[in-house]
């Protein structure tokens, strides 16, 4: 129910429900604007960095992803969206080895996707802005110029990051292109995930984790990655799809356990 307000004692004819509307619109457009954004961007990247530079690190089969650097191998390595924040530092050495090596994400060109792109390029990585305006359903806003760098960077044997769950679930579970992409390309997938032995969880969709500095962060690669043949049924992606979702819970529970 609408109520009217009063400014200086003086009853007022403007619903409070308008004022809070202007009051959010205004926000947005001060959050989203380009200083703003770049500053916030600017935030959230050195303090990840904080949390990296401070804390205990542990890699689990992380050779395999110098082997693909050092072969030029395209790897789609997925993991589950509440691990997205430090997912960037597991590229950081391989990177530095070997230079013609690089690292794709997905981000969404609108709202909070737009951040979460620019923090990964102030992290060094590449970021693909998708767009739902034009592109299908389906895809989950993956237009076909995104489709198209994407598949040029796996044929220059970059890796390409994506969370299959994102960007509003369901939590967990593999939706979107991502069987098909590894189809088309012959790039393997590769399940991956990082935790933390300190972190803030967020009521949110995923139960997002926000680690907190000096504490002890695991990053776990699975052993080996999904191949899926280029004439598969859809019978067939449907199972890999399954076994790759299995990967992802398998990879994300040992990580935890090393930082208990």
């Amino acid at each position: 129910m609408s109520k009217k307000w009063k400014i200086f004692g003086l009853q007022s004819d403007i619903e409070w429900y308008d004022v809070k509307t202007k009051l959010k619109q205004f926000a947005r457009r001060i959050t989203y604007s380009f200083l703003m954004r770049e500053l916030i961007c600017l935030i959230l990247s050195l303090y990840m960095k904080l949390v990296y530079v401070s804390s205990k690190k542990i890699f689990v089969n992380y050779k395999i992803i110098f082997e693909a650097a050092n072969n030029r191998v395209p790897l789609i390595v997925t993991f589950w969206h509440n691990r997205l924040m430090m997912i960037p530092f597991a590229t950081k050495e391989p990177k530095r080895l070997f230079p013609g090596y690089n690292f794709m994400t997905l981000a969404s060109r609108h709202g909070d996707g737009h951040f979460v792109g620019r923090v990964m390029e102030k992290l060094g990585l590449i970021s693909i802005y998708g767009s739902s305006q034009g592109g299908r359903k389906s895809s989950r806003g993956i237009d076909l110029k995104s489709f198209r760098k994407i598949f040029e960077g796996l044929k220059n044997g970059y890796s390409l990051g994506l969370t299959p769950d994102g960007p509003r679930g369901p939590n967990q579970k593999i939706n979107g292109e991502i069987v098909n992409i590894a189809r088309i390309s012959g790039a393997g997938i590769l399940a991956m995930s990082y935790s933390s032995s300190r972190f803030k969880q967020l009521n949110t969709w995923d139960k997002f984790r926000i680690p907190l500095p000096f504490g002890t962060l695991c990053f776990y690669f699975d052993d080996k990655p999904l191949y899926v043949s280029r004439n598969a049924s859809t019978q067939e992606m449907e199972r890999i799809k399954i076994v790759a979702e299995e990967r992802m819970n398998f990879v994300q529970e040992e990580s935890l356990k090393l930082t208990k």
